[in-house]
């Protein structure tokens, strides 16, 4: 896994000044996300976003959620059963859903049905395929796609 982060971080540390997002990154407003191709667990996911200079998503919004959920089904289309990480979790306690990054609640909730259902010690949320890509909540060491996010304009490097 260390082998993987710092290949990531190298060929992060090659983007040039200028460009709104960085190659592989996704547009949207002020915002950058990357859509993982491997699927590592909720903390392996969180570290490769951080070496990336950049964190799990925060879907703040209606907007960015349908932004999200319009991009998985054009890159899923083909797929069943696809997850992908996102920064909420329950692990201090549960049931109050908060961001990693910055320990907040989330304002924005928008639940797959049956959700959050504490399916395996479900303590990390994941946006959902087969729920329309509405969040779910799943045990934090399953191996799930994920989404990185980032502001536009950051230079690295």
């Amino acid at each position: 896994m260390d082998a993987r982060i710092l290949i990531i971080f190298l060929i992060a540390a090659w983007v040039k000044e200028g460009h709104a997002c960085r190659n592989g990154w996704v547009a949207n407003e002020d915002t950058c996300y990357y859509f993982s191709h491997g699927e590592s667990t909720w903390g392996e996911a969180s570290a490769t976003c951080l070496a990336l200079q950049s964190h799990l998503a925060m879907v703040t919004s209606s907007e960015e959620h349908t932004f999200l959920i319009n991009h998985l089904k054009q890159l899923n289309d083909d797929h069943d059963h696809t997850r992908y990480w996102i920064d909420g979790t329950d692990l201090e306690v549960e049931n109050i859903w908060r961001w990693a990054l910055t320990g907040d609640k989330l304002t924005y909730i928008n639940w797959a049905d049956g959700e959050p259902n504490n399916a395996q010690s479900g303590d990390c949320m994941n946006l959902y395929q087969d729920g329309g890509f509405k969040m779910a909540d799943d045990s934090c060491e399953k191996h799930l796609y994920y989404i990185c996010q980032e502001n536009a304009g950051l230079v690295i490097g």
